[in-house]
């Protein structure tokens, strides 16, 4: 019993300290390495499990590149220049990818200040078309008000002119009536007033029909200014609108010419981008080939296992959850896609506990035994981010067992796991990161 201990005390290094607020575990023996940490979800302060993750995740990957690769225990010179060819070579793609960024950062901030600068200027444009036209309606209206006091004075003058005459004309009448008066006798006195009295009445009779005319005149020319203003005001207003929709025409297509090339050039830096992803995963993956070929030595891996649904009752109504991130490196320290990676929830049991003590920490293989059975109680894959939740746990101790296939490069038909037992207490998240270099 006492070697046992010693056994796995060799085989399994604990690094992780509480001051960190999780723990590290190196497993040397599988190469892998893996963070945990516990909160009481019921606690006031909030619990961040995306920067928590990401916190464990940066450290797991630090030690993950201090350890050794299995497949490279042959010549360790060569693997040591190979590790630092590979650092450089990181190095140096980290430098492009950051060059690029700034690129694209500064292309974005001179588009964003061309684009500022040019719609400030229509909007000067368009303040200045607007002064114009105020301009312009003002001077017309001083225009018309002018003219219309022109005409106002010409009638008012019209009209003391025709009054002076009249009186002058009264005062003509009565001068001759007084020297006829004088002259002739008292029938001649009668028949000048009867005359005197028809060229009165016809004088008046003119007067009222000059005054009426001159009124009708007056009105008809008042009649007519008005609807000469009304039209020069419709006219104005119809050219207003005119130039307000050219100029706004002329900002739309503006903008949508600025539209179509920002999206041409969005487009031409998304083919190049796929372009480069793709001749950097073809040289990984010829490196990955030729490192495969260069050694004899076979991969180890665990037992095969083989997972089927528990009969087991999953307890979705338990008050604890787990929160997971997964990363596969190959031996250069690259990552590997994920895609067909399921993770397993399995509950605590003899047979899980024989293979992971006697096979998986010993990255051993079984040669005389049959597949193992594993009854998981509930299973998920792994999202965009390479991330896995389970919720609603009870009580208990679980393992987590991550299955994956080994890259065709490295391997064919192949399967690697990673796992780990994880002891779940009432109202706790757990977070934990899980890394594996192949």
């Amino acid at each position: 019993m006492l070697k046992k201990a010693l056994l796995l005390f060799t085989v399994i290094l604990f690094t992780g300290c509480v001051e960190r607020g999780y723990d590290l575990t190196v497993n040397n023996n599988t190469n892998t390495v893996t963070a945990i940490k516990s909160v009481d979800i019921r606690t006031k302060a909030t619990t961040t499990t995306k920067a928590d993750i990401e916190k464990m995740n940066t450290a797991v990957h630090k030690e993950q590149t201090k350890q050794p690769s299995p497949t490279k225990t042959i010549k360790k010179q060569d693997n040591q220049l190979e590790k630092i060819d590979d650092d450089k070579k990181h190095l140096e793609e980290e430098k492009v990818k950051t060059e690029q960024a700034l690129q694209h950062q500064k292309k974005l901030e001179d588009e964003k200040k061309l684009e500022d600068e040019k719609k400030l200027e229509d909007e000067k444009k368009i303040n200045a078309a607007k002064i114009n036209a105020a301009q312009e309606r003002k001077a017309l209206e001083q225009k018309l008000a002018k003219e219309k006091e022109e005409k106002r004075l010409i009638a008012e003058e019209e009209r003391t002119s025709l009054e002076k005459k009249t009186r002058m004309a009264e005062d003509e009448a009565k001068k001759k009536e007084k020297a006829l008066e004088k002259i002739q006798a008292t029938k001649e006195k009668e028949a000048m007033e009867k005359k005197l009295a028809q060229e009165k009445a016809l004088r008046e009779t003119k007067v009222k029909a000059e005054a009426l005319a001159l009124e009708r005149k007056i009105a008809k020319g008042k009649q007519a200014q008005i609807l000469k203003e009304k039209n020069e005001k419709v006219l104005l207003e119809k050219k207003l609108a005119q130039e307000k929709k050219r100029a706004e025409q002329a900002i739309a297509e503006e903008k949508r010419v600025a539209l179509l090339k920002a999206q041409e050039e969005a487009k031409k830096s998304e083919r190049i981008r796929l372009q480069k992803e793709a001749q950097v995963r073809k040289i990984e993956e010829e490196k990955q080939r030729k490192e495969a070929s260069s050694h004899k030595k076979p991969l180890s891996a665990t037992e095969t296992l083989t997972f089927k649904p528990s009969s087991q009752t999953y307890q979705k109504f338990g008050t604890s959850e787990i929160h997971g991130h997964v990363v596969y490196l190959t031996p250069a320290g690259q990552e590997i896609n994920l895609d067909n990676s399921k993770i397993y929830l399995v509950p605590k049991n003899t047979k899980t506990d024989y293979w992971y003590n006697k096979y998986y920490l010993k990255n051993k293989e079984a040669t005389s035994l049959s597949k193992t059975i594993v009854h998981y109680i509930n299973a998920t894959h792994l999202n965009l981010e390479k991330n896995f939740a389970f919720y609603g746990l009870a009580p208990g101790i679980y393992y987590i067992i991550i299955e994956s296939s080994y890259p065709s490069s490295i391997a064919k038909n192949k399967k690697v796991y990673i796992a780990k037992k994880i002891n779940v207490e009432k109202y706790k998240k757990i977070m934990t990161v899980f890394s594996k270099k192949l």
